[in-house]
């Protein structure tokens, strides 16, 4: 069982406790934690960025030189990504930062071009399996900003080894109501949707027959409408 702290505060508070309190005393209740992981680590550093302007890097076919804007900074980038392209919004190292796999960025000359920082893929950056080319994020995304900010890994995860006699715990308003028993702090259910609409069967345009009412009882359908499927 995984859960996030930003995820577990929408229901209980923890208090004053620290990440590593809190898995102590889950513990020692009987929720064993396995880890407690901090999303942000090996991530420091790194920022959104902008390409404002791309070009062909003059000694080498596959190499592109980036103009990059970085907040109020504009920066070269010498990138060898296929899908570099103006206008694209993605995660830059600087010079001076240290990527995940221990890789410190400096500035350097490729081919006799000056690149100040690096563009970054999601598996350089350690949050994805994706090496096909740099981080992709969305086109309103401000340049210049902490990646894990963006991202929402500015957060805690903690991983419990449910044991299979308590299911109560298998979903975070369980764990919430663990937390609340432990703290004293009030326990914030989940709101209650009862203001959905409810359709007149008469006008619904589907049926549904229970052909063996004994294995199936009863059947409940519901038509959405309105749904627009996107990214």
């Amino acid at each position: 069982m995984k859960f996030t702290l930003k995820w577990l505060s929408e229901y209980v508070s923890i208090g004053d406790l620290s990440p590593e309190q809190l898995a102590d005393r889950l513990t020692m209740l009987g929720l064993e934690v396995e880890a407690v992981q901090d999303l942000s680590q090996g991530l420091e550093g790194i920022l959104t960025a902008k390409i404002v302007e791309v070009r062909p890097h003059p000694d080498a076919d596959r190499l592109t030189l980036c103009t990059v804007e970085v907040g109020d900074d504009v920066v070269p980038v010498v990138c060898g990504a296929p899908n570099v392209r103006a206008g694209l919004v993605t995660a830059i190292a600087l010079p001076g930062v240290t990527m995940p796999g221990g890789l410190r960025i400096k500035k350097a000359r490729l081919r006799g071009q000056e690149s100040r920082g690096m563009l970054c893929s999601g598996k350089e950056l350690g949050i994805s399996s994706d090496d096909s080319g740099i981080l992709e994020l969305d086109e309103h995304v401000v340049s210049g900003v902490a990646l894990v900010k963006e991202l929402g890994l500015d957060d805690i995860m903690v991983e419990i080894d449910l044991t299979p006699n308590r299911p109560d715990c298998a979903s975070v308003i369980g764990i919430a109501r663990e937390v609340a028993a432990l703290t004293g702090s009030p326990l914030q259910r989940p709101v209650d949707r009862n203001d959905l609409p409810v359709l007149d069967g008469r006008n619904i345009d589907f049926s549904a027959e229970i052909r063996e009412p004994e294995l199936c009882p009863r059947y409940a359908a519901r038509k959405l409408t309105g749904v627009t499927i996107g990214p």
